[in-house]
């Protein structure tokens, strides 16, 4: 009896692929998740898909998952490129070689995406994972990022999933939603057990003879149409006819494991002995060694009967054509079946037949209760997988050691151990995982440093506080330098976080000064002395430290580019915005090239504040939607909501679209969820000011800063280059003469430490003036603001204020030539940026303005959202593949929407339509047609 090769049914299924497939040849990406108990067909059906005429022509990428490999960072993105050509991927920085374990993973999805575009230039993709909930958490992250960017890309992906095995992590349950119904044309396939006729045709194609119904009925409620269970009860029987007799009298195992096992003990003495050998190693492998390990001499003769059985696989196509067997489930009970003795005898041979990395598993299977020799080396080893960065493969190594100790206090340090580097890294799910054990364990420092981070990923600030304080006296007592600093680090955090900034610089201070190259003590340095209102002082600590940043660059390293980030971020709280933005560009740039993280999430926010008040709203909707697609891949915090979708929220004001408005402002407050603190609150009121100045009510602009306004230091003060203008603007238009004039006299003193305010404290001088009755006064005000204009950081917001403010007082003067000039000048940057609300302001203290705008029906040809940034990156002379970088696109998707531009602005070439950006058309072709 043969079940080797069999498969029936799931024609509506394979329909469906094939349906997807021709979607996907006309430009239209599709994504596939094919769910489904163990056993049920999954793997088979993805093999059969792979030899569907469909596929022919596509370049396919395939990778399967292992519970053994989920410790491996992008072992499954690693898979998937394996058979990229080697020239291809060296134009990819983060492909090209072993995927370091700190990229993070949207760059590595970013290149990812890239690439599949590179391969879409001579076919189109089928991108196949199977068994993804075992892949390591950075590819999962990687590949979604991916599939939540697709575009007009030719890319199939289909995705496999057990669904009988509840996840680890409980956010991947959720993370695999988000990779399908992420991507606008997507399906779900569950697969459930076979019905009778496809149980009769399986019986049919096993046995080579007819069954009758009944029987394949009776087979089928014994198995619910498992097809795997269904092949392993039929290789049971003896040769010869069903009759409905020998399926009632035959013994139905209670589970599909015991099946197995029964299969395994009636196959021939060699034939078991290379299922088992094959079984312990779990990775195809040559025939011949297979049976060198399972001390079978004949190991072809061997391998028919588990062919036969089902059990095993040959891969004949493969270079050297390998066998293994043929499901994880046999896998897995017939490992269990094999006598304990032979089980360990079988992984010490097997630890010479794989990887290093692989082997240390086959050793630890192989030793006895206690191995002290074993144990230290997995020990070492774990100490240079974490300083590569292999945080979880670290920890699994030294909980293996735990395992394998002789002392109770030797298997708590290595549990410890793992733990607290699980814990400081922020894996805080495996973390809790193992915190029973560690609950269990005696008093110590890094004991009270992992209950330290528990309570802080619960929120639980005080708890965390009490634990952390512990963990560092307790390190000084146990002379444990490492949890002594990883303690002060995350202390200092803490106390921060509660506005507690002295306390908090005290903390990290104590940090550096045990290790002056942790980074992440200099970020909470820096953070709290910015937020003590002494960023100055914060600046120059990192100023220290950030030459040296760029120094490893250059030589090919590349350390704490995460303080690059930091240093644009504090600058451009403090007006200097275009540098702020040229260290954040940077931070991103070494990122994306050395796979190192840089706080790309709060890099994109903070670059976005910055380009809004330049003026530069077309790169903010850009840039805020970057770091968007970062923080929902999961590779930011979410507090950087609060960033990404007030500036949204900021952009949409300004050009009148209110429910746009109103909606990012509602995302800042909701999503930011437990994050919600200090800076999110901030925020927040900051952009209910701006949606109210945009409106122009100053009530609700004045209601929304008040609560900033009394605050003596932390993220209100932090970020007064916000709203320090918006709170003087209020009290002007509200008449509250007395109280403007201390808001713009304080706003006048910060603007000589910010220069960037000094044209706004120029404007509102001259409001403030002007609402005194004292015109002279108002004028010279304007006329000196606008004479000394700072040299860079002007914002263009207060610019054309003070500009249509000046030229209003000489039409009041009656200078009208004059005040024409500076109307113009001042309508002109506004219609850059396309700020309605404040053009129509603007129009309205103009004795003849322009005809008021009709309302207008919708363009058709009007451009979408993405085809404008395209079109505005090639204004700025960027390349298709720069592009594509920019945007977290595929080349491919920009081709297409640049032909779409093309088509629809009537140009033939891109130098034509960069200079129809470059002359400011494009915002004319933006407007409605009458």
């Amino acid at each position: 009896m043969n079940v080797q090769g069999t498969f029936v049914g799931r024609e509506p299924e394979l329909a469906r692929l094939r349906d997807c497939a021709r979607a996907v040849r006309r430009g239209r990406p599709w994504v596939v998740l094919v769910e489904g108990e163990a056993g049920i067909g999954k793997t088979q059906l993805l093999r059969r898909w792979l030899a569907d005429p469909a596929l022919e022509g596509f370049t396919v990428l395939r990778a399967r998952c292992d519970t053994s490999e989920r410790d491996f960072v992008f072992g499954a993105v690693q898979q998937l490129i394996s058979s990229v050509p080697r020239t291809l991927l060296e134009e990819f920085p983060l492909l090209k070689g072993p995927i370091p374990a700190a990229a993070p993973p949207y760059e590595v999805g970013n290149q990812l995406l890239e690439l599949t575009s590179a391969l879409q230039t001579r076919e189109p993709v089928a991108l196949l994972v199977d068994d993804l909930q075992w892949a390591d958490t950075a590819s999962l992250h990687a590949c979604g990022f991916v599939l939540r960017r697709l575009d007009a890309d030719a890319l199939l992906a289909v995705l496999s999933v057990r669904t009988t095995d509840r996840p680890p992590d409980p956010d991947l349950a959720d993370m695999l939603h988000r990779m399908v119904t992420g991507v606008s044309d997507s399906a779900r396939l569950p697969l459930r057990g076979l019905a009778t006729g496809q149980v009769a045709e399986l019986i049919e194609q096993t046995t080579g003879r007819p069954v009758p119904e009944a029987v394949a009925e009776q087979l089928r409620r014994h198995t619910a149409g498992n097809p795997l269970y269904v092949s392993t009860l039929l290789a049971e029987m003896p040769e010869g006819e069903l009759t409905g007799a020998s399926v009632t009298t035959l013994p139905v195992p209670p589970s599909l494991a015991t099946a197995i096992r029964s299969q395994l003990l009636r196959l021939p003495e060699p034939s078991r002995a290379l299922v088992e050998a094959a079984a312990v190693l779990g990775t195809p492998m040559p025939l011949a060694l297979v049976g060198r390990m399972a001390g079978v001499e004949a190991p072809t003769p061997a391998l028919s009967a588990a062919l036969e059985a089902g059990l095993m696989r040959w891969l004949p196509n493969q270079p050297s054509a390998p066998v293994e067997i043929t499901h994880a489930l046999q896998r897995q009970a017939v490992v269990e079946a094999i006598p304990p003795d032979r089980r360990r005898h079988l992984h010490a041979k097997a630890e010479h037949l794989v990887d290093r990395h692989t082997a240390w598993a086959h050793r630890v299977a192989a030793a006895g209760p206690t191995d002290l020799r074993l144990a230290a080396e997995l020990a070492a080893a774990a100490d240079e997988e974490y300083a590569a960065g292999e945080v979880d493969r670290s920890a699994t190594l030294l909980l293996w050691a735990a395992d394998l100790e002789a002392t109770r206090e030797n298997r708590e340090h290595h549990l410890l151990t793992a733990t607290a580097r699980l814990s400081t890294h922020e894996r805080f799910v495996r973390a809790a995982s193992l915190l029973p054990r560690v609950q269990e364990t005696a008093p110590c420092a890094r004991r009270s440093l992992i209950l330290g981070a528990h309570a802080f990923s619960r929120g639980t600030l005080s708890e965390a506080l009490t634990h952390y304080n512990e963990a560092r006296a307790r390190s000084e007592q146990e002379q444990d330098p490492w949890t002594g600093v990883k303690a002060r680090v995350a202390l200092s955090g803490v106390l921060n976080f509660q506005g507690r900034y002295d306390e908090g610089i005290d903390a990290a201070r104590q940090a550096l000064a045990m290790d002056p190259d942790d980074s992440w003590a200099r970020v909470n340095l820096s953070t709290g002395l910015a937020l003590a209102d002494a960023a100055p002082e914060a600046l120059r600590e990192l100023a220290e430290v950030t030459p040296a940043v760029l120094r490893s660059a250059a030589e090919g390293r590349s350390v704490g580019v995460h303080l690059l980030t930091l240093q644009g971020l504090i600058r451009i709280s403090q007006g200097a915005l275009t540098a702020g933005i040229e260290d954040c560009a940077t931070a991103q740039a070494l990122s994306r090239s050395h796979g190192v993280p840089a706080l790309a999430d709060f890099a994109y926010g903070g670059t976005a504040t910055a380009q809004y008040l330049l003026g530069d709203w077309e790169d903010v909707a850009i840039s805020a939607e970057r770091g968007l697609a970062i923080t929902s891949n999961g590779d930011g915090k979410a507090a950087a909501y609060a960033w990404e979708y007030s500036v949204a929220s900021w952009l949409a004001a300004g050009q009148g679209d209110w429910e746009r408005a109103e909606e990012q402002l509602r995302a800042a407050e909701c999503r930011s969820g437990s994050s919600i603190n200090d800076s999110t609150t901030t925020l927040c009121a900051i952009s209910g000011a701006i949606l109210a100045q945009a409106r122009g009510d100053h009530t609700a602009m004045l209601h929304a800063v008040q609560p900033l306004v009394t605050a003596e230091a932390g993220w209100p003060r932090h970020l007064q280059v916000f709203w320090l203008p918006l709170h003087a603007e209020a009290l002007i238009g509200l008449g509250h003469l007395d109280r403007a004039e201390a808001a713009v006299a304080h706003l006048r003193h910060t603007a000589q430490d910010i220069p960037c305010l000094r044209t706004a404290a120029s404007w509102l001088s001259g409001r403030l003036a002007e609402s005194r009755g004292d015109l002279a006064l108002a004028r010279a005000t304007y006329e000196q603001g606008l004479a000394e204009l700072p040299e860079r950081d002007v914002v263009l917001l207060h610019r054309a204020l003070l500009e249509h403010a000046h030229g209003r007082v000489l039409q009041l003067g009656g200078r009208t030539t004059d005040a024409a000039q500076w109307f113009d000048a001042s309508r002109h940057r506004l219609e850059r940026v396309r700020a309605r609300p404040f053009l129509d302001r603007c129009a309205e203290g103009i004795p003849t303005p322009p005809p008021p705008a009709r309302r207008r029906a919708k363009n058709p040809l009007r451009l979408t959202a993405r085809e404008r940034d395209i079109a505005h990156l090639i204004g700025r002379g960027l390349t298709n593949k720069e592009i594509a970088g920019e945007l977290f696109v595929s080349s491919k998707t920009v081709e297409y929407h640049l032909s779409r531009t093309y088509d629809k602005l009537g140009l033939g070439n891109r130098r034509e339509l960069r200079d129809h950006v470059q002359r400011g058309a494009l915002t004319e072709d933006d407007e409605d047609t009458p």
